[in-house]
């Protein structure tokens, strides 16, 4: 989407193919439209919803049958200063449902559409949602095939049997848009360092996801500008996939879309500064959950209440130095997390050191044999070594 607006400034034709954008009608839900070039937040979901893939295809495995937000993330884009800033909300974030009640932010969604998500998001974190867009799991794979697959870079054999990953070869490996979404999807990411003899879970779960899908994100984005998204004739084909697989609300206006695409014509993907809320794993009832640590992620969600400026973006957090207690009940399990969380941030120093937080909390463990280890956590985040490239 974001690589579509991008390239649509100036293309009088791409008026009318955006036209044909489906639509959604969110109610009341939505902040008033920005004035032109004003800032504002685009709020992007993707939809646990499989309905159009090939019967078989391994992103199938563990879903459950609702219709629940997969992925919530907050796009700003401030035209004046040429500047984009995406916020990733964990889904297992634990909140107050706008409405009444309580539950994990993703299930907002199946209890009253798009407008009681926009409306938890506002009542709880303060932000205010100017935009919505919305895409399924076809859409995402689609969107993947478009710009001939997307470069991750593994440093270990890593996969996630619940979402169907398997990519036991390390560099640079190309995904498709089947491997590429259960890359995205996963929530049991798996490294080995022994050629594959044992396997050691991401003890983060959701917030080791979300910096994953960070990172796909900006290599995506400079995919689609290498294959050369701003020509108008490749153009055509994001388009055309767009206009099946990509809901926006009932204001988004076609030239808001333009307008958005002239003024980020030459945004550099490498420039798109992202947040991760800081957050504890615990439990309600038997449900394990995140909760927010909401004193030290207010400088997060200021920057989307145009409180604070986005700050000039950075390289990862340095993650080399936080560890994390995992056990094993045998070499060849999975870890099991006892110690947790990390919330991160991946913009300026200033930012990050207010924002990055470990937490340890005790979870219960098997009486079986363990084997403790400490773990690394940036070891589950794939990058590239230095002096490397990928893609």
């Amino acid at each position: 989407m974001f690589a579509c607006l991008i390239a649509a400034g100036s293309l009088a034709w791409a008026y009318n193919q955006a036209s044909a954008l489906p639509r959604i009608d969110v109610g009341s839900s939505l902040q008033a439209a920005s004035a032109p070039g004003e800032a504002m937040n685009i709020l992007l979901v993707g939809i646990d919803d499989g309905m159009g893939l090939a019967e078989g295809d391994p992103v199938l495995r563990g879903r459950s049958k609702s219709l629940n937000t997969d992925t919530i993330m907050i796009l700003r884009v401030e035209p004046k200063t040429q500047q984009a800033s995406l916020l990733s909300l964990p889904r297992d974030l634990w909140v107050d449902i706008a409405g009444g009640g309580q539950g994990r932010i993703n299930t907002a969604l199946s209890l009253g559409g798009p407008e009681r998500l926009i409306q938890t998001i506002n009542q709880d974190f303060g932000i205010p949602i100017n935009h919505y867009a919305m895409v399924d799991f076809q859409g995402f794979e689609a969107l993947v095939k478009a710009v001939n697959g997307v470069p991750v870079y593994f440093n270990y054999p890593s996969r996630d049997q619940a979402t169907g990953l398997f990519q036991y070869d390390t560099g640079c490996q190309m995904l498709s848009g089947e491997q590429a979404l259960a890359f995205a999807r996963s929530r049991h990411f798996e490294i080995s360092r022994d050629n594959m003899k044992t396997w050691q879970e991401d003890p983060t779960s959701d917030f080791g996801r979300v910096t994953r899908q960070q990172q796909f994100i900006r290599a995506a984005l400079k995919k689609a500008v290498a294959q050369g998204v701003r020509n108008p004739f490749i153009l055509k084909d994001f388009l055309d996939i767009a206009k099946k697989n990509v809901t926006l609300d009932t204001e988004f206006t076609v030239q808001q879309l333009v307008d958005l695409g002239s003024q980020f014509r030459t945004f550099d993907p490498d420039a798109l500064v992202s947040f991760t809320p800081v957050a504890t794993g615990t439990f309600k009832g038997a449900a394990s959950v995140l909760e927010l640590n909401v004193a030290a992620s207010q400088p997060i969600f200021d920057v989307f209440r145009g409180l604070r400026p986005i700050p000039s973006p950075n390289a990862l957090p340095d993650l080399s130095g936080l560890t994390t207690s995992t056990t094993a009940s045998s070499p060849s399990s999975s870890s099991r997390v006892t110690a947790s969380t990390l919330g991160t941030t991946t913009t300026t120093r200033a930012v990050t050191t207010t924002t990055r937080a470990v937490t340890t909390t005790t979870q219960a463990v098997t009486t079986t044999t363990q084997a403790v280890t400490t773990t690394t956590l940036s070891e589950f985040i794939p990058r590239v070594p230095d002096g490397q490239t990928c893609g």
